[in-house]
């Protein structure tokens, strides 16, 4: 292969540029909200994460969420690159977050201590499907052709 053969190759669409900042953004506020908790000395609340349907507090949570955020700059990195393994990880990563947010509301559905947390999960588990219906109408053509 020439080392022109590079410049002649077609640019990935700039929507999907667009996703890996969102991307670093999300990672970066899962950075943020593990570094808040250090900074601030009491919290009324404590750090959860929610991992494969089952929920994650104290250490464990930030060690999730700090997972999730590599995963995160991983994918933005990637996609800014325009490499094919940044697809597959955001297809791994959102297929992850809808399964994982689907699991989460039927476990939970009859708890009502965690009402408003499943409503939160299943809003969000709504639009992880949209989003990955988005990347898969985009990336489809790069993917597989």
């Amino acid at each position: 292969m020439a080392a022109t053969d590079d410049l002649h190759r077609a640019r990935w669409p700039r929507d999907l540029k667009i996703f890996a900042v969102c991307a670093a953004l999300w990672a970066g506020a899962l950075t943020a909200r593990l570094v808040m908790r250090d900074i601030v000395y009491y919290s009324a609340t404590p750090i959860d994460a929610i991992l494969f349907g089952m929920r994650f507090e104290a250490p464990a949570a930030r060690a999730v969420l700090a997972a999730q955020a590599m995963c995160g700059f991983s994918i933005a990195i990637g996609i800014a690159a325009e490499k094919q393994w940044g697809l597959w990880l955001a297809f791994a990563y959102m297929a992850e977050v809808v399964a994982s947010e689907f699991i989460f509301m039927t476990a939970y559905m009859d708890n009502l201590a965690v009402g408003s947390e499943v409503r939160a999960a299943g809003l969000l588990g709504i639009s992880a499907v949209l989003l990955l219906l988005y990347l898969w109408i985009r990336a489809r053509a790069l993917l597989m052709g």
